[in-house]
């Protein structure tokens, strides 16, 4: 007997699907859309084959007569192979009229696979392994932060944390690139993980291996929520959906607002933060991801900066937002069957050639890669653009070495002024010679009068722009975030629980090196051992700081002393903000 009928004589657990696969009514709206079917016209292809295969295995094997001769379900290589030709894109959920929910259906799915040793593919198993040893799924070795633009500053206390991803930062770096050189453009401070941003697991996830995440996941979480950046920004759509819906299941929700790059720059251009200076005379076509638009719902904030920007003749294709084309790289189907993905990218130029688009926009490096891959395959003149590199070419620098120039063309304006004062003094020369040594304490005084205006130069008015400060009060949070069990060091528990209440910490901070502090409130925390008061206790309250020392073994999940910092915490920005009043 062959080790494949061997393999499907054992009986094998369905995972809790059943309700999935009553819904399914087998009706077949689903096939039509379906990209990997158009590629493989098998039945057992479609998301309507996969699920009658699954029912069968449901059925067969449960009844008295089928245990006692023994006879288990079938999992064949032929259903794997099957589940893995399909890119992930959700089309066939927007059309299912039983509203099943395929994506996490096919994604739960490929984890079983996993844990009976009927999958990933070959190409996966490559990718986990690399994830797992290197941080990046292509085995690249340091380098991380390769990709981040000279110009610009990595700021030590960032606005936002641009995270590039690892497509980003290591095989398509132009646009992560060119994302922190429009946010740059903006005023807004920028920095980056450094070698401490590793895969955030979207491929693993994806082709079923989700051990990976945890760890990965409570690495880039701790980086950033240490660094104390009020958001987080990506320019992958992949990276996107992973961050902010898949890491609360494995770890935590980071601390920071998470943004796609789209949806951020947006912002920046509904408050007038950034200027579009430049026309871009083309006509221009918008492909969704699907990571970015079926998955997340993300579909306007791309569509409405194309439409700002002048010269644009902005047209839809016909598959667009929900019912949008997949572009064939997702879901592992590129690494696998590259031939297939590159043909459904074909598909999409076809598209925008339909509708007369010089130029495809997209807002992900897979989308990018793959749909450039098909437009040379095709031999097609669309060209393929990131929304950051568009905005690169149609947006203007921040202009620094004007603004030092324009100080000192005010110093010499004092003067001029005592100038002219010197020319009614040669006038009354043929009155009276005394009264030139009068007339030097006059020009005395409009020296004098120059001096006020200097004191409201130091305006202190203009502050109260800092009271977006008051993000930093604690903003709710919402308890549909899942922690499971790990083994971590009390201050990191304290750290989780502080950062799932909304406080953001940052880690060795200033001269005292305090080991968490809140500082906008001035808020410090020390996780001890015996949790004994030091002298740099003291010290740092001196300098104005609220100090908690706790000690580890009175931690146990660290909700009560977050719950006692959290309300410090509030309290100081309530004195700031009632100082601040006092002084106006």
């Amino acid at each position: 007997m062959s080790k494949v009928e061997t393999k499907s004589l054992k009986r094998f657990k369905l995972p809790s699907i059943q309700r999935e696969l009553t819904q399914c009514m087998q009706c077949g709206y689903c096939i039509e859309v379906c990209e990997a079917y158009a590629r493989t016209p098998w039945e057992s292809v479609t998301p309507r084959g996969k699920i009658y295969y699954l029912k069968q295995m449901d059925t067969r094997g449960a009844g008295l007569l089928d245990w006692f001769l023994g006879r288990g379900t079938e999992l064949s290589p032929t259903f794997a192979d099957a589940m893995y030709k399909c890119t992930g894109c959700g089309n066939c959920e927007t059309v299912c009229h039983a509203n099943i929910h395929l994506v996490s259906l096919w994604e739960n799915i490929r984890a079983w696979l996993v844990s009976n040793e009927m999958g990933p593919k070959p190409a996966h198993v490559r990718i986990a392994q690399r994830i797992r040893k290197d941080g990046n799924p292509y085995g690249e070795v340091g380098n991380r932060d390769n990709w981040w633009p000279k110009e610009v500053e990595n700021a030590p206390v960032p606005d936002a944390v641009m995270y590039a991803g690892c497509t980003g930062a290591y095989r398509m770096q132009g646009l992560p690139a060119a994302g922190v050189k429009v946010l740059d453009r903006a005023g807004v401070k920028v920095g980056h993980l450094g070698d401490d941003e590793v895969c955030c697991t979207s491929p693993a996830i994806r082709t079923g291996v989700t051990s990976l995440t945890l760890d990965n996941s409570k690495r880039i979480v701790d980086k950033a929520n240490g660094i104390g950046a009020k958001d987080m920004v990506m320019t992958c759509a992949g990276c996107y959906k992973t961050v902010s819906h898949d890491f609360g299941g494995h770890f935590s929700k980071p601390g920071q607002n998470v943004y796609h790059f789209s949806q951020y720059a947006e912002d920046l251009i509904d408050k007038r933060k950034l200027k579009i200076v430049r026309n871009f005379d083309k006509k221009v076509t918008y492909h969704d991801p699907c990571h970015l638009g079926r998955h997340a719902g993300v579909y306007e904030p791309a569509r409405n900066i194309l439409k700002k920007i002048k010269g644009v003749d902005f047209v839809e294709m016909e598959r667009n937002r929900e019912n949008s084309r997949c572009c064939g790289a997702g879901g592992g189907y590129k690494s696998a069957f590259n031939d297939f993905a590159i043909a459904v990218a074909e598909e999409r130029i076809a598209d925008a050639e339909e509708v007369g688009a010089e130029v495809i926009v997209t807002t992900c490096p897979f989308c990018v890669l793959n749909l450039r891959a098909g437009a040379k395959s095709a031999g097609s003149k669309v060209k393929v653009m990131d929304l950051s590199e568009l905005l690169l070419e149609v947006t203007e620098p921040l202009p620094p070495e004007p603004k030092p120039e324009a100080k000192p063309e005010v110093k010499p304006e004092p003067v001029a002024k005592p100038k002219p004062a010197e020319k009614p003094v040669a006038e009354p020369k043929p009155e009276v010679k005394p009264e030139p040594v009068a007339k030097p304490k006059p020009a005395e005084k409009p020296v004098a009068e120059p001096k006020p205006e200097v004191k409201p130069e130091p305006v202190a008015k203009p502050e109260p722009v800092e009271e977006p400060g008051t993000d930093w009060s604690v903003p709710d949070v919402g308890d549909d975030f899942t922690l499971i069990d790990f083994e971590d060091t009390p201050e990191d528990l304290f750290r989780r629980a502080a950062w799932n209440k909304g406080l953001r910490c940052r880690r060795q901070y200033g001269d005292h090196k305090i080991p968490i502090a809140f500082v906008k409130p001035k808020v410090a925390v020390y996780v001890s051992s015996d949790g004994a008061r030091l002298p740099i206790h003291d010290t740092v309250e001196k300098d104005g700081w609220k100090v908690f020392v706790y000690s580890e073994y009175d931690i146990t999940d660290g909700e009560l002393q977050a719950d006692e910092v959290r309300t410090a915490v509030r309290e100081s920005l309530k004195e700031q903000r009632r100082a601040k009043r006092k002084k106006k």
